[in-house]
């Protein structure tokens, strides 16, 4: 999922509110999966490229046109490490 600028602004005002990232600690699960289950899951995750070619190709395509700035990198860096602090 790209992020917007918008989004990695709200991220960063969240995280600037007082207490408003501390979250409590888990409960615990009062329900297990079976082993069926788990083994379904486990088998379809495996079915999942580790690389996605499709998305590679579409990169490279993008990167013959033009070559980002290292300043755009970096904030599409920033912008989703902030984003991925509050999952």
């Amino acid at each position: 999922m790209i992020i917007s600028d918008e989004q990695v602004q709200r991220v960063v005002e969240y995280l600037h509110t007082t207490a408003s990232h501390k979250f409590p600690v888990a409960a615990s699960l009062t329900t297990s999966a079976t082993s069926e289950l788990v083994d379904l899951v486990v088998h379809e995750l495996e079915l999942i490229p580790d690389v996605r070619a499709d998305r590679v190709a579409q990169a490279r395509d993008m990167l013959a046109l033009q070559l980002p700035t290292s300043e755009i990198v970096a904030d599409k860096l920033i912008g989703r490490v902030l984003s991925d602090s509050i999952r």
